[in-house]
Parts: C-alpha cells; structure tokens; sequence
C-alpha cells in the first residue's frame, strides 16, 4: 500500500508481517536528529519515556505517556540491534518489532527514513500508522524546541490522521477488489463478470499485446475466448497498490497460470500485471488493465523466484 508523498506511511504487508515505512525531511543536520533519536531527555519530548544503552547489544525501554491512566500505558522493552550515529539507529522491541531510523543529509538538512517490522493484525493497522504519524510530526517540531505536553495530551491530532489513513485504506482495498473481481471472472470463464469492473471506456491490453477496448466489448472478447479455448486459470499476488492523485490509483501484480487439468503453473505464462483505476461518483472502476510477460531476459533467477512464489500460493489454496 502507498499512501503519496505526504510525508505519510505505507504499509506492505507479507508472510504475515507488516512492514510500516515512513519518510521524511528535517530541517536540522543528522547529529542534531540523531540526538532527538537517542537522548533520553529529548526523546521523551516527541515519543516516550525512555531507558537506553548507547551501543549495539545494549537494552532499551521506552513506556508511551499519551495515555490518560498509567496501567493504559504501553511500554516497549528489547535491545538496540544498530547503533551507528548519526546514521542508523535499530531496536528490536517486543511490542513494535523491528524499529529502524536511518539519517542522511540532504543540502537542506536531514532525510529520515523510519520502519517498523512487525506482526499487526490488521484491525491495528490503521490506529499504528496514525500514531508513528503523529510521533514523527511531534519529532519535527521537537527539533524546533517543542515538548508535547503528556499530561493534557488529547487523540484529536491523531483522529485527523486516523480518519485519512482510514479514507486512503478503504480506497485501496477497493481497487484490490477490482482486480480480485477481474481474476474470477476470468477463472469462471464468465465474460460479463470479467468485464464488469471496468469503465464503460475501460480497456484490457492481453499477454499478446491484444487491445479490447469498452465494457461490453470486452466481455464479448472474452466470451468468445472462453468458447473457443479450455482456459488455464489465475494465481495472483498483488505486489504494490498507490494512489497517485485524487481518485485515481494504480495496482501492480504477479500472476502466473495453470492450464486445464494441471496442478502446477507454467512459467513460461507468469505475468506482470498493472491495474490502473479511476473513481467516478464515489465508485472505483478500472480504466486499464494490462498483462505483460514475466520474461525476466538474463535474469533466469528472477523468473524462477516468481515461477516458486507463485506455486508456494497455488499450493496454499488446493
């Protein structure tokens, strides 16, 4: 998922793990952010309560105080994994998994990269990145020489936040659905439930090159597909969902193909696929999906990674 260059979080979720990735630009050099990272007195300005050993092996605890009664107050506890100043700082948490600050200077001052590896279930998903949202705005005024105030601190900065990271989620999850919807109908060899989420304008370029262009004119296509030809069908991954202005967002997949009466996929017929979508009237519709080879010239390596990712799914769902 990628929610635009706002300064906002994405969230690429795998394996059952949740990679939340933030990036920002400071107005201060990196030994200045980097005592914001690491000095406990500063870090209790903009994120917690801290404990920490300045070295790599060395124990850290950071206790949340933007909570109204204590035994509501989250506590984080590991040991810091990196420690390189001013560049790279990394913790190991048994709450927020794996959290990673990498500076770099920029003519102007510091780029922030900040990550977070972890387990989040996905009900959490949307509250944790409104909540390193906030903690990294706070970091930013904090450089300035701000202290949130802990003890009237209120979430109503953070709804702010909750309810957009809420909006652009929603957003792609249902342009995830639009391609969801393409692959079944496909796999149902059914033309009208192939073609029925596309614009009335929508076009679908096929592994061919082959260009269908209008809702109804691709379902009568893919009709014809479907009674001439025993059809192989769909495993998928979606690689990168992004919007990428107002109403409009673009999907990246894998897919590969399993022919009529076989148990694995062929890889000479692995896909790329990209979904680009539009929202008319508050409902998403795809304006162009597009199949591209998998062909990975001279990197035969990648083409069998692809070829095992998608049979490791394929055997997940028989």
């Amino acid at each position: 998922m990628d929610t635009g260059d706002t300064g906002d979080g994405t969230a690429d979720q795998r394996g059952g793990r949740t990679l939340l990735r933030f990036e920002r630009r400071l107005r201060h050099p990196p030994e200045r952010v980097w005592r914001a990272l690491t000095d406990p007195a500063e870090l209790s300005a903009w994120l917690a309560e801290a404990v920490l050993e300045p070295a790599a092996g060395g124990a850290f605890e950071l206790r949340w105080l933007n909570a109204g009664d204590a035994a509501e107050q989250t506590t984080a506890r590991g040991t810091v994994t990196a420690f390189d100043p001013p560049r790279l700082l990394e913790l190991d948490s048994d709450v927020h998994g794996v959290l990673r600050w990498e500076l770099s200077p920029i003519p102007d001052g510091t780029r922030l990269v900040f990550t977070s590896d972890v387990r989040l279930p996905g009900e959490y998903l949307v509250q944790t990145l409104a909540g390193w949202h906030l903690h990294l705005d706070y970091l930013a005024e904090a450089l300035d020489g701000a202290r949130v105030d802990w003890a009237n601190w209120t979430t109503a900065r953070w709804q702010v936040h909750h309810d957009r990271y809420a909006a652009r989620l929603g957003a792609l999850d249902a342009v995830r659905a639009l391609h969801r919807r393409i692959l079944d109908g496909w796999n149902a060899r059914d033309g009208a439930a192939f073609a029925a989420p596309f614009r009335d304008d929508g076009e679908t370029i096929g592994f061919d090159g082959s260009l269908h262009a209008g809702r109804e004119r691709i379902a009568a296509q893919m009709d014809r597909i479907f009674a001439d030809h025993e059809t192989a069908r769909y495993v998928a991954a979606v690689r990168d969902v992004r919007l990428i202005a107002p109403g409009a967002a673009v999907l990246r997949a894998v897919a590969g193909m399993v022919p009529p009466g076989a148990a694995d996929v062929a890889p000479a017929a692995n896909a790329v696929q990209t979904l680009t979508a539009s929202q008319l009237m508050g409902e998403w519709k795809v304006a162009l999906f597009q199949n591209t080879p998998a062909a990975y010239h001279g990197r035969p390596e990648e083409a069998e990674a692809l070829t095992a990712e998608l049979r490791a799914i394929l055997h997940e769902h028989t």
